[in-house]
């Protein structure tokens, strides 16, 4: 079920953050220190809606539900509605919108180069500081209970549509892909062999008909996301590896499962969110 939204940010913790970020506290000399307000994630979360939209970015979080209103969504892509509540980082990617864009007009492009220009045309929104949700505590249990992991895969408004253990995922049909990666500081090339299951295999049931290609966000216990269009990860070459070269996976090469996506990967993953 979707999360119970706050009627308005004037209530609760809000309230009491927003009032001593306006008045202040009291400094040795009578002087007045401004408080500044953090947010957590799961409060931006609960503001999801065109009516309601905050975003977090570059470490602050925004309310642009005005600017919404002032940059109406480009034709086929209602840009408001997808970003509304999630981490604007996750639609910078290439295999997201890249390069993203607020609204239709040339001065609200931006890639992913131009956090420095988004981040001065979205403040006069700003609300906070964002607080990113803490690591998972799971992570506690790598590698003595790894396969005790839960792979959770929800909607993007946290509605939980199925949870997978390792073992569950290996009476799928394995896939084995072979990918040449590069060493970032040597250079030096080498090959390994994944295996896994297709993430076709587990998304297409809980697939929901839209109007424009849904982002897919697979999470680690590190708070690590990537995300890339559904069609993207419907691609073959798209697996959940839980073995390499023919060995469970270890604590040290992202186990008990990783993604794997033509030299692109998350590690020790424990959430796949389909928008």
């Amino acid at each position: 079920m979707r999360s119970m939204r706050l009627p308005c940010r004037a209530h609760g913790a809000m309230a009491v953050a927003a009032m001593a970020l306006a008045k202040g506290t009291k400094g040795t000399k009578g002087r007045s220190e401004e408080v500044e307000v953090v947010i957590k994630e799961e409060e931006v979360r609960r503001h999801n809606q065109v009516s309601d939209a905050w975003i977090s970015f570059n470490g602050a979080v925004y309310d642009i539900t005005k600017y919404v209103h002032r940059h109406p969504p480009c034709p086929g892509l209602n840009w408001a509605e997808r970003v509304a509540g999630r981490r604007f980082e996750d639609f910078l990617g290439r295999d997201a919108f890249g390069p993203a864009h607020l609204g239709c007009g040339p001065d609200a492009n931006c890639s992913a180069g131009m956090k420095a220009g988004l981040t001065k045309l979205l403040e006069p929104y700003k609300l906070g500081r964002f607080q990113a949700a803490a690591p998972s505590p799971a992570a506690e249990l790598w590698p003595e209970e790894g396969g005790l992991l839960r792979l959770r895969l929800e909607g993007a408004d946290g509605q939980l549509l199925q949870v997978f253990t390792v073992d569950e995922l290996k009476k799928y049909e394995k896939s084995t892909r072979k990918v040449t990666h590069k060493c970032t500081t040597s250079g030096n090339l080498n090959q390994q062999e994944w295996t896994g299951v297709w993430i076709g295999e587990l998304l297409p049931k809980h697939r929901v008909e839209r109007s424009y290609d849904p982002l897919v966000t697979f999470v680690g216990m590190d708070g690590f996301g990537y995300s890339m269009f559904l069609s993207r990860a419907l691609k073959e070459d798209v697996i959940l590896a839980y073995e390499q070269n023919g060995e469970a996976l270890t604590t040290e090469t992202g186990g008990p499962v990783r993604l794997v996506k033509d030299g692109q990967h998350a590690k020790w993953l424990e959430k796949i969110i389909l928008e």
